[in-house]
C-alpha cells in the first residue's frame, strides 16, 4: 500500500472504522480520517509533505500515533 502523505511505500495497519492507518519509513505511523482521504481524492489535492512530517513529529510528543482529520490537514497550495 502507499503512504497517504508522501505516496511512498507504507504498511497498512488495521484501524477503527472511519480511519486509515499507515506506517511509512519516511512519515512514520499515523492515522487519517477516511473523510479526509476521500476529500483529497475528490479534490485532487496533495499534502505539503515536509510540513505534514514536521506536524506529525511534533504530535508524537503527546501521542504515539497522531490522527489527521480535515482540521489538521496541511495541504500544498
Amino acid at each position: 500500500m502507499s503512504c497517504l502523505i508522501c505516496a511512498g511505500h507504507a504498511e497498512t495497519i488495521e484501524s477503527t472504522e472511519g480511519w486509515e492507518e499507515r506506517r511509512c519509513a519516511e512519515c512514520g505511523r499515523y492515522r487519517m480520517s477516511l473523510a479526509l482521504v476521500l476529500s483529497l481524492m475528490e479534490q485532487g489535492q496533495i499534502f505539503d509533505t515536509e510540513r505534514m512530517r514536521s506536524w506529525l513529529k511534533a504530535q508524537r510528543c503527546a501521542v504515539s500515533v497522531p490522527s489527521i482529520d480535515v482540521d489538521e490537514a496541511l495541504l500544498a497550495e
